[in-house]
């Protein structure tokens, strides 16, 4: 038997450009592949920073003394006014409060254990963070960023009032849990010695004493022997680096660094904290571990959430080994705060530790659960010691603490100079020890996961003591390639991505991404609603599967999971199809007027059949047209939006899925770079035009936009 039906032609493309100006919101979407998208989140910061931001004074009662973000001022000049009137509005926390309602910005001020006065300014840069990709309401942001690879999107505001307003009505919508500020944060203090001459200690296996108290100097020598020359790289989330010192002589830094403060590819170190941290990394370890420099600090150590959490972002995209962070949040209630905590859970899950500076205080240290990201469990803190084995008087501790590392009088490069050395002392130094460690351990095993990385340390962790000062102890790590990995059921195995379940004229076709950690594939499938059942075993190389044994009519459900070493991963998300044989004997034929008949065979167990048609599917020539169309408006009309990076691009279609898709790549293609949104064509025009039409337009920023 044969069915008749009937489809109307109705092709055309529509060959014109449109465009419109936004006034209130440029949004900007990204994919974890997207490198752009990390880089127009720190132009953001970078073109928003302001040089008299702070994290916090402290000021003492009825004194012209306080202390800004560690340095010494006076509040007279902080705020323009006379001593005697300094000492007047700090006499109290009311009275300091009721100040500084009548200045411009928004400040909160705290009496601390110690009686001094704490002045913060939550909403100074005026940007929220939203973790949702899907924010409907803005509340009045002047600029809308939506990073669709984190699921967040970014807002920024002109005003502290408007930021602070938004903020509570953001928490209403989205949950305290999901709503942040972007908070002010300054590098930890640490104590920096006189510069060295490098001469005065070459000659030496290892600058750091450090380095041979863990055996990292003996693993150095030995590791091309043993065979472990695999690259590993290790993300430096810091000041950034001098490279020129003679330390890096050799070493390769790798050309996707970038500062993340200043919105650009310059990781020049001007404050001298991630050199140091950088030295000591490339000092415990051979050639083949590469640094990812990430700069996140300006010149006075200054930082932002936003920007320290972008530049992790970032090192995850990159598929770092190993992250060191010896930067941290510390505050009375720091164990309140979650900023970056969706970040690193992301991280932990892909199997790259977070090496984290448990913090330092002046004398005796705090505990660890007021330093974040330190007091994440997914992270791991390190706590500092001497050359003796003993707590360093600065270190933090407490129940936190994973590890302890040489942290006291460390050697390394220094920022000003290509031949000079500097000792410093801190948690700051005692983190990259313990960075430098699980290189090691990722070079033997890379898909080591984080708690397999801990495992192994532990293994070899000397007992220096109590672990609310020690943590597991210091890994010494002399016999490690003669041991190997102890336990290889500690792997990062991550579930794979079901592409597609589709019938094939064999069988059904199973597609899959690949997993990482994975050495085979397990198949699964469920026939209608019954048990799931294996249908395959595959090699790590596979990517798909065709079932075979299949039945007319019957529906079936399938699901992957990884496998390595005698543990599985986690089962992919389910997909489900009807079994049906292709379409044969299909024709077409000519009727009256503009009509066209399509007849096939009928097929058991078919309910419904989907007719598609095209008079041209490619439309190369008009495409061809409309592109260099809108090349030569955005270097004529609306050249100085172009140039200011103002412009966005819009794909529009009345097309099939499969055309839209491929009309917004080509687009892509032909305009790197740019931000391309795309969506249906207006009713009004799609009613006119019919199916298949095409169009691509622009919007930009108004003329005040550039003044």
């Amino acid at each position: 038997m044969w069915k008749k039906t009937t489809a109307v032609l109705m092709i055309c493309i529509l060959c014109i450009s449109f465009s419109f100006p936004v006034s209130n919101a440029a949004e900007i979407s990204g994919t974890a592949s997207d490198v752009t998208n990390y880089k127009q989140i720190s132009s953001l910061v970078s073109d928003t920073w302001e040089s008299d931001y702070f994290e916090k004074m402290i000021i003492s009662p009825g004194s012209d003394s306080m202390e800004k973000d560690g340095e010494q001022e006076s509040v007279s000049d902080e705020f323009n006014v006379s001593v005697s009137k300094a000492k007047e509005i700090t006499k109290t926390e009311n009275s300091m409060d009721s100040y500084l309602d009548r200045q411009d910005g928004i400040y909160e001020v705290e009496k601390n254990d110690d009686g001094d006065l704490e002045v913060t300014a939550p909403y100074q840069t005026k940007r929220i963070i939203v973790e949702n990709d899907n924010v409907e309401d803005t509340y009045g942001a002047s600029h809308v960023y939506v990073n669709k690879a984190n699921g967040e999107t970014i807002l920024q505001y002109d005003a502290e009032e408007d930021t602070e307003s938004a903020f509570e009505a953001l928490k209403q919508t989205y949950g305290p849990s999901q709503c942040y500020l972007d908070k002010v944060v300054s590098l930890d203090e640490t104590a920096m010695g006189l510069p060295l001459s490098q001469e005065i200690v070459d000659g030496v296996d290892s600058y750091s004493w450090g380095n041979d108290y863990m055996g990292m100097s003996k693993l150095k020598k030995e590791a091309a022997s043993y065979g472990y020359t695999r690259k590993v790289t290790v993300a430096i989330v810091d000041t950034g680096i001098n490279t020129s010192n003679r330390m890096f002589k050799g070493r390769t830094i790798s050309s996707q660094s970038y500062n993340f403060f200043n919105g650009n590819k310059n990781v020049t170190d001007v404050f001298g904290h991630g050199t140091h941290v950088s030295g000591i990394i490339v000092d415990a370890t051979p050639a083949n571990v590469s640094l990812l420099v990430l700069r996140v600090a300006n010149s006075k150590g200054q930082s932002s959430m936003l920007t320290i959490k972008t530049a992790l972002q970032y090192a995850i995209a990159k598929k770092s080994d190993v992250i060191n962070l010896s930067m941290g949040f510390i505050d009375a209630n720091a164990d309140l705060y979650n900023y970056l905590d969706s970040t690193i859970d992301k991280a932990y899950e892909k199997g790259i530790p977070i090496s984290c500076a448990a913090g330092n205080q002046e004398t005796g240290g705090i505990d660890v659960r007021y330093c974040y990201p330190a007091n994440y469990s997914k992270t791991i803190a390190v706590s500092a010691i001497d050359s003796s084995g003993r707590l360093a008087n600065y270190s933090n501790r407490g129940n936190g603490i994973d590890f302890a590392a040489p942290g006291t009088g460390i050697i390394s490069a220094d920022y000003k100079g290509n031949l000079t050395l500097r000792a410093m002392s801190g948690t700051s130094m005692a983190a990259p020890h313990i960075t430098a460690a699980i290189a090691y351990l990722k070079m033997m095993q890379p898909n080591l996961s984080v708690k397999g990385v801990c495992r192994e340390l532990e293994l070899y962790c000397r007992n220096l003591g109590a672990k609310k000062y020690y943590g597991r102890g210091c890994p010494i790590l002399t016999n490690l390639f003669k041991k190997g990995i102890t336990n290889k059921k500690y792997i990062v195995i991550l579930k794979p991505t079901l592409s597609s379940v589709s019938n094939k004229g064999s069988g059904i076709k199973v597609t899959w991404k690949k997993a990482t950690g994975a050495a085979s594939y397990y198949v699964y499938r469920r026939t209608n609603n019954g048990a799931w059942k294996r249908r395959a075993v595959l090699s790590a190389s596979s990517n798909s599967y065709i079932d075979r044994n299949v039945k007319q009519g019957k529906k079936y459900t399938y699901k992957v999971r990884a496998y390595n070493n005698g543990i599985f991963g986690r089962f992919s998300s389910e997909k489900k199809v009807y079994r049906l044989k292709t379409l044969t004997n299909i024709r077409v034929k000519n009727t009256s007027g503009r009509r066209a008949a399509v007849l096939w065979k009928k097929k058991t167990y078919a309910t419904t059949y989907q007719v598609k048609y095209a008079a041209n599917p490619s439309f190369n020539k008009a495409r061809k047209v409309m592109i260099e169309a809108m090349k030569n408006d955005l270097n004529t009309k609306f050249e100085k939006w172009y140039k200011a990076g103002k412009v966005n691009l819009l794909a529009a279609s009345s097309a099939s899925p499969e055309v839209t898709k491929e009309w917004e790549a080509q687009i892509r293609e032909e305009f790197p770079g740019m931000d391309v949104r795309c969506d249906d064509l207006s009713m009004g025009v799609a009613c006119h035009i019919g199916y298949g039409g095409l169009g691509i337009g622009c919007s930009c920023c108004p003329d005040a936009a550039l003044d």
